[in-house]
């Protein structure tokens, strides 16, 4: 399973396990905001990376002229969502858990795979998570605003910002903390 953000991973990696493995289920992750891809309406998100609000050209090429609605779309078997409360809760999770620093659409996509790994039909089965891009990419993103707080809070500022020596900036033996309120 993966997010559909041109929709050309999902497209190339689904139909090629398909190809491998015609029982594979693939799934295609969108925000619950807004699920266009079943014929849905457009929404506003906050799912970066996915749900673009349009009918992606390299999903319809599954199935052209097929209707956007719930169900099988070509090498597709399901279209899944997550809205972006969960996106973020999922991607904080995993990078306070596991150590991986993803993004909101990957936390969408994780979200559903534990939710499909729940099913009583997936019981021994092997779930694959694909992971579009690191959450690098979104440090501007509402779901660091802790992070950043705590940040600003922990690390003084340099005294000397000057680009020419000192190499020295501070010394950390100097440093006093903030009083915690």
């Amino acid at each position: 399973m993966a997010g559909a953000g041109t929709g050309g991973t999902l497209n190339g990696a689904g139909q090629f396990l398909k190809a491998k493995n015609p029982d594979c289920h693939v799934v295609c992750v969108e925000p619950t905001e807004a699920r266009v891809l079943v014929g849905g309406s457009a929404g506003m998100h906050g799912v970066v990376g996915i749900g673009a609000n349009l009918q992606l050209p390299l999903i319809e090429k599954l199935a052209p002229g097929q209707e956007w609605k719930e169900g099988k779309r070509g090498a597709v078997d399901e279209f899944l969502h997550a809205s972006t409360p969960e996106s973020v809760e999922w991607a904080n999770r995993v990078a306070a858990e596991e150590g991986l620093l993803i993004g909101p659409s990957s936390g969408a996509a994780i979200k559903v795979g534990v939710d499909i790994a729940k099913r009583p039909e997936m019981k021994g089965k092997t779930i694959v998570v694909l992971q579009a891009s690191s959450g690098i990419r979104y440090v501007s993103h509402p779901m660091w605003e802790a992070q950043k707080l705590e940040g600003s809070a922990a690390l003084p500022l340099p005294p000397d910002l000057e680009t020419e020596i000192p190499i020295c900036r501070w010394k950390s033996e100097d440093y006093v903390p903030p009083p915690k309120d």
